[in-house]
């Protein structure tokens, strides 16, 4: 689940040491709940009570983070309508969050159509919304000082807007690209009471995910797939080379029953056939010193027979 940038509001505090563990995550959930409803008291315009509070997924064990507010209500009704329509929410992400890291160059995106696009820009500052009026390119709506290195992605309805606005090219970004890229962050507003039960579950799930869908995992998907392609072939040469093998065996073992008993004129069984021919032999020739050698010589077709038919099967 995305939740939209208009829901959402971000607000920096410093944690004392304690609440939290190296990965961000609350060693005392309502602890941690009632830490930040004491901080962000002055900076939230309704009760905290209200709001569902969330806080960076790689925030140490103390020191200045940021908050992610929303709605509780809303957030609680939006899951339940997913939850109805028969979706699995394993986890919540925002439409744009703020750098956690104070290097990370700025981002500006234009969004919408041409008449009132809305310019929206995250660094490690924060989130910035500005609504566009129509027939204003003035760079007043942009950031006072953007950066050379800034990356700025325009929805196509707006492309032309944004060149004009911030006077550089721009990267083409559909609204369903920009959304999917969403799930690249590590934010997860997922907190709290809204925290899916088996995180470790979920984590797995998202990296699954993310190893499935992400493009920059598209090269190694590829190199799976051709990899599984190769032992697949590899594994059908090796049993057609055993199916020739067995029947060269065959063949030879019929070959070796038409040879020494050249009246068979069908070969059902070879094995069989043979340990047939050979007591009939022993019979005819009667008791006596011949005998002996008959059944040295059938006790060999009966050995060759069971070691053939081992290694047929």
């Amino acid at each position: 689940m995305i939740v939209p940038a208009a829901a959402l509001s971000w607000h920096r505090v410093s944690l004392p040491p304690g609440l939290l563990v190296r990965n961000g995550q609350a060693r005392n959930p309502a602890k941690l709940r009632a830490v930040l409803e004491g901080l962000l008291e002055d900076q939230l315009l309704d009760e905290p009570a209200q709001l569902h509070l969330a806080v960076q997924a790689n925030a140490g064990e103390s020191g200045a983070l940021w908050v992610a507010a929303c709605q509780r209500v809303w957030l609680k009704n939006t899951l339940s309508a997913l939850t109805g329509a028969g979706h699995t929410v394993r986890r919540i992400a925002p439409e744009w969050a703020p750098s956690t890291l104070s290097d990370s160059p700025t981002t500006l995106w234009l969004t919408g159509e041409a008449e009132g696009a809305e310019l929206v820009w995250a660094d490690h500052a924060g989130v910035y919304r500005r609504i566009v009026p129509p027939s204003n390119t003035s760079s007043g709506t942009a950031p006072a000082a953007l950066p050379t290195d800034a990356a700025v992605y325009a929805e196509p309805a707006c492309a032309a807007l944004a060149e004009q606005l911030l006077h550089r090219e721009v990267t083409v970004q559909h609204r369903a690209q920009r959304l999917q890229s969403c799930t690249d962050t590590d934010w997860n507003l997922a907190q709290g009471e809204f925290a899916t039960r088996n995180a470790a579950l979920r984590r797995a799930g998202d990296a699954a995910l993310m190893l499935w869908q992400a493009p920059a995992w598209r090269p190694a998907r590829w190199a799976f797939a051709l990899l599984c392609a190769v032992q697949v072939a590899g594994l059908n040469a090796q049993a057609w080379q055993a199916r020739q093998a067995l029947s060269s065996q065959r063949s030879a073992i019929q070959n070796v029953l038409l040879t020494t008993f050249p009246n068979t004129t069908v070969v059902v069984d070879a094995p069989l056939q043979m340990q047939r021919a050979v007591d009939a032999l022993g019979q005819s020739s009667g008791p006596g010193p011949i005998a002996r050698p008959g059944a040295h010589f059938g006790g060999f077709w009966r050995a060759g027979a069971r070691q053939w038919c081992a290694s047929s099967y």
